[in-house]
């Protein structure tokens, strides 16, 4: 097959959203979060099902992978993102690291230097306006990491 005769794909096909999710419209961001330089899509969702409150990212490839942090499914010990109300872009190269928390205290340690990521692609950051807690979803290369801000 000639690859010169194979057209880049222009957008997401949101059909390939999963019957059970509810895009939150209002709630969705572009971005090229994996960094292959092509705008992908992720939108806060809600699943029809259980009524949990999740992020889904479609990424804008032949396949239209996609992935679902909460809704249901478990990331970082949640299944419900309900909390989300800060939902934003962070830019391609910006240096992000999760912070550290006392297992036993509940205190802040500080950022974990040593988890410190160059963004790949565009980091996607979620929080509660008032207390700035949440977390940061990043493409790692291979996968989605979800890393957990106060």
């Amino acid at each position: 097959m000639n690859k010169s005769k194979i057209k880049p794909i222009e957008k997401v096909d949101l059909s390939k959203v999963p019957d059970s999710l509810e895009l939150i419209y209002d709630k969705s961001l572009k971005g090229d979060f994996n960094g292959d330089n092509k705008n992908d899509f992720a939108s806060i969702v809600k699943n029809k099902n259980n009524q949990k409150i999740g992020v889904l990212i479609i990424h804008n490839s032949e396949n239209n992978e996609s992935y679902i942090f909460g809704a249901g499914k478990e990331v970082s010990e949640m299944t419900d993102l309900a909390w989300i109300e800060v939902f934003e872009i962070l830019p391609k190269g910006e240096i992000v690291s999760p912070t550290l928390v006392d297992e036993e205290t509940g205190d802040i340690i500080g950022q974990d230097e040593s988890k410190s990521f160059k963004l790949i692609g565009n980091g996607i950051y979620m929080s509660v306006e008032e207390s700035h807690g949440g977390g940061i979803i990043l493409w790692d290369g291979k996968e989605y990491q979800w890393y957990h801000i106060e």
